[in-house]
């Protein structure tokens, strides 16, 4: 007779201990029901004593196949878009803390007035590097080309005009002041709105674009990229699009805020909760899409590149002909 736990499924379902409550796939969950049936319906006919090593593994089956059904039923329960955001709050919380000179990230981006470009930046305390298609894809766009020649974009100091790096959207925030920011997600909610301006498009819609502008390119410790996402899940009104795909083909959880009432716009997270990561966000109004921003690599590094000078001469801009 074969041994019940040579049975793959089975195998998977007696070694959950303790469970990690995932969705079975129909096959498996028919298997499991089926095996169950048979093992609570089937008549008992030999009644010789067996094994004391088979009857503890068929308990470890019937208890792993009860276990099962729990499974199955915590998995059909819809999460909400809160529950996906605090997950990822939590996770989030275990990444290892910053380690390197100069926060790197690497995005793309697409609007409907140019092609989608990338842009790399690189961010320390002392200095600020950018290089950035979006100029030249704009330029390209604009007159009618079918695309654009990325090596136009320069190396560009962010700090040649005596600016010192800052993030966010809106009210932007030093290093200094990023790192006095409180973790405690409440009080971080009333430390943002208190430095934000009103930009005319209501309170909740500047909170929301500020923290997912700190969540996309600044170099938050780990305790506050959580707090971050907890403010973010106490948003009321976002919902839960369920399982989605990015730009760049990664799968992704789709979050979204409706703030079509105060300024026509959606705003869309595609996230990963299991390690909180901001895959992408994307902006919809009047019925398409407004603009994208994909990250495609984040990361620390001890150097970055070396300033590149203007392709025609000083002063020029990169995007207009020499």
């Amino acid at each position: 007779m074969k041994d019940p736990l040579d049975d793959p499924v089975l195998q998977r379902l007696a070694t959950a201990n303790p469970v990690h409550v995932v969705p079975l796939t129909p096959e498996e969950s028919a298997r499991s029901e089926a095996a169950l049936h048979r093992i609570v319906t089937t008549p008992h006919q030999d009644r010789r004593r067996r094994p004391a090593s088979m009857l503890r593994r068929w308990a470890t089956v019937v208890a792993a196949l009860l276990t099962s059904v729990a499974v199955a039923l915590v998995a059909t329960t819809p999460a909400s878009a809160e529950q996906v955001l605090l997950e990822a709050a939590e996770n989030a919380a275990k990444q290892p803390p910053p380690s390197g000179e100069y926060l790197y990230v690497r995005s793309q981006a697409e609007d409907p007035y140019s092609f989608p470009y990338e842009r790399e930046i690189w961010l320390s305390r002392d200095d600020a590097v950018l290089r950035d298609e979006g100029g030249v894809s704009f330029m390209a766009f604009s007159d009618g080309k079918d695309t654009f020649d990325p090596s136009l974009a320069r190396v560009m100091d962010l700090d040649e005009d005596g600016e010192t790096s800052t993030f966010g959207n809106g009210e932007s925030i030093t290093w200094d002041e990023l790192a006095e920011l409180p973790t405690e997600p409440r009080a971080l909610e009333r430390r943002l709105s208190e430095g934000l301006s009103p930009s005319g498009h209501g309170d909740e819609w500047d909170l929301w674009t500020q923290v997912v502008g700190l969540l996309l390119e600044s170099p938050a410790s780990p305790d506050l990229r959580r707090a971050l996402w907890q403010v973010l899940a106490a948003t009321p009104g976002t919902e839960l699009l369920g399982p989605m795909t990015d730009s760049a083909g990664r799968p992704a959880t789709g979050i979204e805020a409706d703030f079509v009432e105060e300024v026509g716009e959606r705003e869309v997270l595609l996230l990963d909760p299991s390690d909180g990561t901001l895959l992408e966000s994307r902006t919809y109004a009047d019925g398409g899409l407004a603009f994208r921003v994909t990250v495609l690599e984040r990361g620390y590094r001890d150097v970055a590149p070396d300033v590149e000078p203007y392709h025609c001469g000083p002063g020029s801009v990169p995007h207009v002909s020499c």
